[in-house]
């Protein structure tokens, strides 16, 4: 691999709480590690596994370490209900920059910095972990965020949006135009949704954002399979009928700055899974985009 390619992924693992009888997390697991194995992201940005959870994937995966935070924040470790914004490094391409500004963990919220805040009636509070990591084969930096929006509430997930913009406009003041910044998350909220233009909108004010997925389609033509397909997959008879009713969903992002060139992304699949439905790895599909980072 190239000393300036980036592999990055966004996945939501779905918590173990969550259809624990039907897919349980003692068989998800060890297909979750295997896509890992197979397509060696240099870093991941996960959402809504609990720390238990977070462990026992990371005893699977010797060649990973992850940094994170949990919505319900400090002093909840072991609530089960603690939904994680964690943050998978493999160790032996990239490494987390110390310090204190190495990192941030930001609730979605009008009190940011208050552990478990959230807007009014959100579901559940929401936050977003960043770090900042370099390549060890060059020392280049770049940061890197993972987040999960509000489920159902919009004027949520748009004020959400808003936040994470003037994050990423005062790390560019801060690091410089040049820093390459990546968020990945569940947005819960498909391309034409005004959350997600509202990400990648262009605004004198704001420093400017690229969704991947689309760049990279925009590139290769309209009918480039490759950056096609819904993201949210579904378990169970409940989401095949959403399925039906609402067709697929790209609700997953990897967004991203200054502009890059992006050498592939791709939805990860899990055909070679498909015989076992309790094994399924998750209710999302993950995204692995490769990127050349310059110099």
């Amino acid at each position: 691999m190239s000393d300036n390619t980036l592999r990055v992924m966004t996945f939501n693992l779905l918590t173990a709480t969550k259809m624990r009888r039907s897919h349980p997390w003692r068989l998800r697991k060890r297909n979750i590690a295997r896509i890992f194995e197979r397509m060696q992201p240099d870093v991941v940005g996960t959402q809504e596994a609990n720390y238990k959870q977070l462990r026992e994937l990371a005893a699977l995966l010797p060649d990973y370490a992850f940094v994170g935070e949990g919505n319900l924040g400090p002093g909840h470790t072991d609530d089960e209900g603690n939904w994680y914004c964690a943050i998978f490094y493999r160790r032996d391409r990239v490494r987390p920059v110390t310090g204190e500004q190495a990192g941030d963990v930001l609730w979605l919220s009008p009190t940011p910095e208050v552990p478990a805040s959230q807007y009014h009636l959100g579901t559940r509070p929401r936050l977003v972990t960043w770090h900042t990591f370099e390549l060890i084969s060059t020392g280049r930096q770049f940061v890197f965020g993972t987040t999960h929006l509000e489920a159902v509430n919009h004027w949520h997930r748009r004020r959400s949006a808003r936040q994470l913009r003037d994050y990423i406009n005062r790390k560019v003041q801060e690091l410089g135009p040049t820093v390459p910044v990546f968020l990945t998350g569940d947005f819960n909220a498909g391309a034409g949704s005004r959350e997600i233009r509202a990400m990648v909108a262009e605004h004198e004010d704001d420093a400017s954002l690229y969704d991947a997925w689309a760049e990279a389609e925009a590139e290769a033509g309209a009918g480039a399979a490759q950056a096609r397909g819904g993201t949210f997959r579904g378990l169970g008879l409940r989401d095949r009928v959403g399925h039906r009713l609402l067709g697929p969903r790209r609700i997953d992002y990897v967004f991203f700055r200054p502009r890059l060139t992006i050498r592939t992304i791709d939805r990860v699949d899990f055909e070679d899974m498909e015989h076992r439905e309790a094994a399924l790895p998750s209710d999302h599909y993950p995204v692995l985009a490769e990127f050349a980072l310059a110099g």
